[in-house]
């Protein structure tokens, strides 16, 4: 083993001789003399009691015996199960961030478990996973220490890859899982100062699930502002970047139902944000976006009474494919939609142009919750549905009534899907468009000159609408301004091939920068082409302006403030624009890029090296 060492030592000092020059404005890498030792990585394994583990990724399970492989099996058998990659590391929802198109690296497995090719790609070479805020401080330092790139995961759940990273070292909150709730909260003021209360609030770990917090809040009889997909984890990029949810059009965004939050910051320092300290770290990560300003360990929500809810679906095939029937019929529900939502009424539609087996296809789904299941709301959704069968369309129209809206929400529906590859993009959707005589018209006319592809989705999320409606106080975030006049958020999902295909993945993106999200962004002048930092155009020409617009400037001087050396960097996020896509090295920074096997070769040897001291 000690000749093996030896070589080992031998070949890591020469790529170190070779690169080190050009990497001084980088993070560290594992072929560089500043990369941690067997001995730096032991110590913060006992620190972490042990949950310190290098990662593969999923597919080398699968390497070289395919599914005679026990955990070959295990892996094709959940390859779209959302909760098996909630709970493995080296796995991500959306697969196609597992993948390094840099690098042209992937491990990729198919149906059948085989897989051609095994890189590392973007999976991270170790995980860290922290139980308590100490631990939490320890893996910040360690990382600044040894000038390592941090990248932070809960439940994976991203969709541009910003939970991820080349060469880096996870830190994984999942288990930072506990809750308690509060009948009167009186948020943490500095020098002990006595403050009001906020009134009922449940205070969550980072590595909560919405679905938990569903559950756990039904059994406390109350409810919270969260999304439609159980296995995302509430404290993190939903919340952070804005989040909506059924509640949304009657209790807010989830930024808006923020009272507090402990976080480590980038010095390793235990912080509490909310509106007596810290006040301007509380409004930035109130809609500045996850993985930014520092590591959030728990966050305290309002919470509201849970209310009895009846979900009303309309499902509606057109054999014909997009004709237009199709789109008559999406005019006719885009001019609907501000009479719903300023009744409180959350409504969610999905439409396919080109389904898969043929013709297309739309989805509404309309949630009457509380007060809102009156005669005024009822009237409204029956008028809607009749509307749509005088266009002579077969509407399947279905009821579904609830005792406690939490307890439905918990449940893993169609939200809850994994494993596919995809890129998306949003933009939001003003009130003022959409109640204007022909805005229904605009919209739907620039969406029909898009060029769909068999299997893309555009999503109507009607659930951002409050404020839009002028009935309450304006809650002051991070969120870009126009938020404050949307409606509702547009989504365009696009498939990519499952596996990888490194000029098919190029080419859609270039079709989407150049051509079908330039269209998105102008079909509403008057939210100035802002969209949801939750659903983002992984490789938007201008992040800045989309996601925050003139917000931007106080957001970077709390990011240069908390944050100076930039430990705290994911793909569009505030000061991305410093560092490369990846942020491994500074944007003005040259270095040289070492062959992709080379490199590969070094990442297994550093882990190697470790593993085999341990």
């Amino acid at each position: 083993m000690w000749i093996h060492l030896s070589a080992l030592a031998l070949t890591l000092a020469i790529a170190l001789n070779l690169v080190a020059p050009w990497r001084e404005e980088c993070r560290c890498r594992p072929y560089e003399s500043c990369w941690p030792s067997p001995s730096d990585w032991n110590a913060l394994n006992g620190t972490l009691d042990g949950r310190l583990v290098a990662l593969k990724p999923s597919g080398h399970d699968c390497v070289p015996d395919g599914q005679d492989s026990k955990n070959c099996q295990e892996l094709v058998s959940n390859f779209h199960n959302t909760t098996w990659r909630v709970q493995n590391p080296a796995t991500l929802q959306v697969v196609n961030w597992e993948y390094s198109r840099l690098r042209k690296e992937a491990c990729h497995v198919d149906a059948d478990g085989i897989v051609e090719s095994c890189g590392q790609g973007r999976v991270p070479l170790f995980s860290a996973s922290v139980q308590s805020v100490s631990q939490v401080q320890a893996v910040v330092r360690f990382a600044v220490t040894h000038n390592l790139r941090l990248a932070i995961r809960n439940t994976g759940h991203d969709l541009a890859g910003r939970s991820t990273s080349p060469d880096s070292l996870q830190l994984l909150t999942s288990a930072l899982n506990g809750y308690q709730f509060t009948d009167a909260f009186h948020p943490t003021a500095p020098w002990g100062q006595q403050v009001p209360s906020e009134g009922p609030a449940v205070t969550v770990g980072a590595g909560i699930t919405t679905g938990e917090l569903y559950t756990a809040a039904e059994n406390a009889g109350y409810t919270v502002v969260g999304g439609s997909c159980s296995t995302v984890g509430i404290a993190g990029g939903w919340m952070q970047g804005g989040g909506y949810g059924i509640l949304s059009p009657s209790k807010g965004l989830g930024v808006d139902n923020v009272l507090e939050f402990s976080m480590v910051a980038a010095n390793g320092a235990h912080v509490i944000a909310n509106k007596y300290q810290n006040k301007e770290l509380f409004w930035a990560v109130r809609g500045g976006g996850g993985g930014t300003f520092g590591v959030v360990t728990s966050v305290t929500f309002r919470l509201h009474p849970d209310v009895a809810a009846t979900v009303a679906t309309m499902d509606i095939v057109f054999p014909d494919g997009a004709d237009e029937k199709f789109w008559l019929a999406i005019k006719e529900h885009l001019a609907v939609l501000e009479k719903l939502i300023g009744l409180g009424i959350a409504v969610q539609t999905f439409a396919m142009p080109i389904f898969p087996m043929g013709g297309a296809f739309l989805k509404i789904e309309v949630y009457l919750t509380g007060d809102q299941s009156n005669q005024t709301g009822n009237q409204n959704m029956l008028d809607h549905l009749a509307r749509l069968q005088e266009l002579g369309l077969q509407v399947a129209y279905s009821e579904e009534h609830v005792e406690k809206l939490s307890a439905y929400l918990a449940q893993p529906r169609g939200m809850d899907q994994a494993g596919a590859s995809i890129l998306t993009a949003s933009r939001l959707i003003s009130k003022d468009l959409l109640s204007s005589h022909m805005g229904p018209d605009q919209v739907a006319e620039t969406l029909h000159r898009l060029e769909f592809h068999p299997g893309d989705v555009l999503s109507f999320e009607g659930m951002v609408g409050r404020q839009a409606m002028g009935t309450d106080h304006l809650v002051d975030n991070a969120l870009h301004p126009d938020w404050k006049k949307a409606l509702i958020s547009l989504t365009l999902g696009r498939a990519l091939p499952p596996s990888p295909n490194w000029k098919v993945y190029e080419q859609i993106e270039q079709e989407l920068s150049e051509t079908q999200v330039p269209l998105l962004q102008s079909i509403d002048s008057a939210v100035g082409g802002a969209g949801y930092l939750g659903v983002p155009f992984a490789y938007e020409r201008d992040p800045v302006m989309t996601y925050w617009g003139s917000n931007y400037a106080r957001l970077l001087s709390i990011k240069h403030l908390w944050d100076p050396m930039g430990l705290f960097i994911t793909r569009l996020g505030v000061g991305s624009e410093d560092w490369d896509d990846e942020g491994m090295c500074r944007a003005s920074s040259t270095y040289m890029m070492i062959p992709s096997f080379l490199n590969d070769c070094f990442r297994r040897m550093a882990v190697a090296l470790w593993e085999l001291c341990t």
